[in-house]
């Protein structure tokens, strides 16, 4: 019953062999890629604080609502960033288009404005200019985190 018959003509396939150092450089990429992906949480989390402080500077709401409204804006941007990037057909990848990359773009400029009101918000003086670098610094390291850190990942996946 164990037996596999073989067809007459049929050509078997062999599995591809990969190298070993093409599997070290791919689990290299692999640690790598969490690795951008423990430093984009980290980076996440901190943003969610001035984004939440900023939100509740600007519109004097309660802290559960700052935190909330920072909380759609930063995993936001980065969930559509990344139904982007993992979008199997071209079909879903056109219709994600239509609207995505306006949102992020939305989401981007407002984290940075609220993360900016945050860290201004203690500066004194001409320290004020690098709190508002800062502040707009840090969406635009957790957009490029999450990029990269998703492209790696995937790419590792897609060949194992």
């Amino acid at each position: 019953m164990g037996e596999v018959l073989k067809l007459a003509g049929s050509k078997q396939i062999a599995p591809k062999r990969r190298s070993i150092s093409f599997a070290r450089s791919l689990r290299r990429q692999t640690i790598t890629a969490v690795g951008v992906g423990c430093v984009a949480a980290t980076l996440v989390a901190l943003s969610l604080t001035h984004l939440a402080h900023g939100i509740e500077i600007v519109t004097n709401c309660p802290t559960w609502e700052g935190w909330a409204m920072g909380i759609v804006v930063d995993c936001g941007f980065i969930g559509l960033e990344m139904a982007q990037v993992m979008a199997a057909t071209e079909k879903v990848r056109t219709q994600i288009k239509r609207w995505a990359p306006k949102a992020v773009a939305g989401m981007l400029v407002g984290s940075a404005c609220m993360n900016a009101f945050a860290f201004v918000s203690g500066a004194v003086g001409w320290m004020q200019i690098p709190a508002v670098i800062m502040g707009v610094a840090i969406p635009a390291f957790l957009y490029a985190l999450t990029r990269v850190g998703a492209v790696m990942y995937i790419d590792c996946h897609s060949r194992a």
